[in-house]
């Protein structure tokens, strides 16, 4: 029989999905004056800003989902732990023993990317060796040692969770898990090594880098560009807008495509469809560029 137990949700949700709002409207405001200022410097500037606020959103947006979809499993034959494509089996037998983390005597080094909701990431201390952060919150962590490394998770139910470890322990184990580590990574290479998958996502790369050095090299020689309605005209450096919205086209749909792939059947279809819109949108906006440099 399998026990769920799920990490404290509601503060890292609220925070990292407030903060994914907050990056995608500063940045769209930067976006919206880069596309109506004439001034070159300026539209560099804005430009160069709303970058910027960007950059930080494929981080929070996977790990929103992962905490969204963490779980840590109790059954006879072991401990499973999901935390986004993190994927971790341990079987009974292996867990050497499990504590709070604010009973062992020391402080223990927290991860250097970390706020609440992602406290993710690997430290190694002389007391205990390598310990891996899968957790969202320090209150609730609990540290599980294994062999190889010790687990730092935080199920929110911290006395539920050790009492069923601990009837579980006693009640023993017939059939161990078979232990496994899957790391992200390593699913990524299962999306590489699909031929549909690897040439759609190459193909919208490889026509995101063909806009973009279509603009590097027209932009220089560009003094005006026609823009949106009919007569009116922009800097040329406004055409670094295509490959730009491209490029941001290209991460989302590479980022949702493979949360998709990893659930397999029919959803790996819908990841085609979202990888092959990538290479559509590159078509686009080579096209668009071309018609307006020429």
């Amino acid at each position: 029989m399998d026990h769920a137990f799920y990490p404290p949700r509601s503060v890292g949700i609220l925070l990292q999905g407030g903060l994914m709002l907050a990056f995608v409207g500063a940045g769209g405001f930067f976006f919206s004056r880069a596309s109506q200022d004439p001034s070159g410097v300026n539209f560099l500037l804005y430009m160069l800003i709303a970058l910027i606020l960007l950059v930080p959103l494929p981080l929070l947006g996977y790990r929103l989902y992962a905490l969204n979809n963490a779980v840590y499993i109790l059954r006879r034959e072991g401990l499973m732990i999901r935390w986004g494509l993190r994927r971790e089996d341990i079987p009974l037998n292996s867990i050497e023993w499990m504590r709070p983390a604010n009973e062992i005597g020391f402080r223990l080094p927290l991860p250097w990317l970390r706020w609440p909701g992602a406290f993710l990431g690997r430290r190694t201390m002389a007391e205990l060796g390598q310990v891996e952060y899968l957790s969202s919150d320090l209150r609730h962590m609990i540290l599980v040692a294994t062999p190889s490394r010790i687990f730092a998770i935080s199920p929110e139910d911290v006395r539920g969770f050790m009492a069923t470890f601990q009837r579980m322990n006693e009640l023993g184990s017939l059939t161990p898990l078979d232990a496994q580590s899957v790391f992200p990574q390593v699913f990524i290479g299962r999306v590489w090594e699909d031929p549909i998958g690897r040439w759609l996502v190459l193909g919208g790369l490889g026509l995101g880098l063909i806009v973009l050095l279509v603009v590097a090299i027209a932009v220089p020689g560009l003094e005006e560009i026609q823009w949106v309605e009919p007569g009116t005209t922009a800097p040329g450096e406004r055409l670094l807008l295509l490959p730009v919205l491209n490029s941001l086209v290209w991460i989302i749909n590479l980022g949702a495509g493979t949360l998709l792939y990893r659930r397999g059947q029919d959803l790996k279809i819908a990841a085609y469809i979202l990888w092959g819109t990538s290479v559509l949108t590159g078509l686009l906006m080579l096209v668009g560029s071309l018609l307006l440099i020429f």
